[in-house]
């Protein structure tokens, strides 16, 4: 997905930078221009209010606002800042914790807990020189464009304090980075990331609506045994333990495609467990380095659009029952998406994709199943002049028969004023990724005004 300077994109934003430029060139650069700063102050908000199904109890009545400023501070220098506040009356999605032991020291919000968040989200100079381009600060990477779920998209850790029910742009946390991006023949481009911040994803806490309790992701303890849970101990060299990323994209012969890698920490931590003498098992979260390898492509044929997106992680770590052996059995995975999209009547648009995920060196001790398929729809439809849209989202696993489905009715009062009303609905076994939420079905109703 590209974007051009300082313009957003879907979920994010990906931006071209000089690669021999360091950020004190930048800055020696930008106090030899003459500044002539040109300040745009927009913003939006977005309230949402949602009510179980099941007991019909609020279970989160929130204010989200995000206020921007885009200052020009010369012809091709560009500095952007993006706030968030959020505002619950409501306390049933946490955090209790003022800051989150996910964050790192540079990141995080200032404040954080289960009423309030205030905190830069996003912070970011762009620059173009000599037509090669530099993004260097706080931001958001996009790389993928699956519906629903990740293969590639793992630049950026996710918040799941609302399970993945979070558009992508607000669940993602933005990482202070460097993103460089050089234009390469005529058609392709060569983007390179080094990513010093240690900041990964933050789990929704216990207790909370949203806390994750599938046996697949979680080490279950034998009945009677008591568990002492450890806190995790983040990597915090900020050199030693950087991430680094590289995506080669171009478009040949009417398909777009890329090459993405990147050596970066599994954004969860692997729940190890280990017996203790007394009989207990204690649980040590640590991080772990995996390498990605993948690419994308997609063609256009007529109203369908073929899609692909293909994965190789050398170390993924998967829940085992043996807590002798540490409780965790490490393989590398193959995973791929392929999705067809049609806009064949006007207004509509239709996408379908099949996940499949196959673990390499697979132990028959692990919990979940070596191949597991999932398969997702996507409609979208606008009516009445564009003034109303319906979408409908739907993922269900063939390994276990479990599903979710969020649905969302927008009406556009003006360019910049929508209201909505949605619903997110699970189905199957508790023990499952979609299943174990299945009476947390809720309604939801909202509103977003831009100004």
């Amino acid at each position: 997905m590209q974007c051009s300077l300082g313009e957003p994109c879907h979920g994010g934003v990906e931006v071209n930078f000089h690669p021999l430029l360091s950020a004190s060139t930048l800055l020696v650069a930008l106090s030899s221009h003459s500044i002539h700063a040109a300040m745009e102050l927009s913003g939006t908000w977005e309230h949402e209010w949602a009510v179980s199904t099941r007991h019909l109890d609020s279970n989160k009545f929130e204010s989200l606002i995000k206020p921007r400023m885009d200052l020009e501070l010369a012809e091709t220098w560009q500095l952007t800042a993006i706030g968030r506040i959020r505002l619950d009356a409501l306390d049933h999605t946490g955090p209790a914790a003022s800051k989150p032991d996910n964050y790192s020291s540079i990141n995080g919000p200032w404040v954080n807990n289960a009423h309030a968040e205030i905190g830069l989200r996003e912070f970011y100079l762009d620059a173009d020189i000599g037509g090669n381009y530099w993004r260097l600060g706080k931001q958001q990477v996009v790389w993928g464009e699956a519906d629903g779920m990740k293969l590639l998209d793992v630049v950026n850790p996710q918040s799941f304090r609302e399970f993945i029910l979070d558009d992508f742009d607000d669940s993602r946390i933005p990482l202070w980075m460097l993103n460089v991006e050089i234009p390469v023949l005529t058609d392709g481009s060569l983007q390179l990331l080094w990513i010093p911040d240690t900041t990964y994803h933050e789990s929704a806490e216990a207790g909370t609506t949203w806390e994750i309790t599938s046996p697949g992701l979680v080490p279950q303890a034998p009945p009677g045994v008591q568990v002492q849970l450890l806190d995790a101990e983040l990597p915090g060299d900020w050199w030693q333990d950087s991430e680094v990323g590289m995506r080669y994209s171009a478009f040949i012969s009417g398909w777009d495609f890329s090459v993405n890698y990147l050596y970066h920490y599994q954004d969860f931590a692997v729940l190890y467990t280990h017996p203790q003498a007394n009989g207990s098992v204690l649980v040590a979260p640590e991080y772990e380095r995996n390498h990605l390898l993948g690419g994308t492509m997609s063609n256009v044929f007529g109203d369908f659009t073929l899609r692909a997106e293909l994965a190789y992680n050398s170390d993924t770590f998967h829940v085992s029952p043996d807590i002798t052996g540490n409780g965790i059995a490490e393989t590398g995975e193959f995973a791929s998406v392929l999705g067809l999209d049609w806009q064949g009547l006007d207004d509509t648009f239709i996408s379908a994709q099949w996940f499949q995920s196959h673990l390499l060196n697979y132990q028959s001790a692990t919990v979940r199943e070596q191949t597991e398929h999932r398969l997702s729809l996507l409609y979208k439809r606008e009516f009445l002049n564009q003034t109303w849209e319906f979408e409908a989202l739907g993922l269900y696993s063939l390994n276990h028969q479990d599903s979710s489905l969020q649905l969302k009715l927008k009406y556009l009062i003006q360019s910049n004023l929508e209201l909505w009303v949605g619903a997110d609905l699970f189905q199957g076994d508790s023990d499952q990724l979609f299943g174990q939420f299945d009476e947390q079905d809720r309604m939801t109703f909202g509103l977003k005004l831009g100004f």
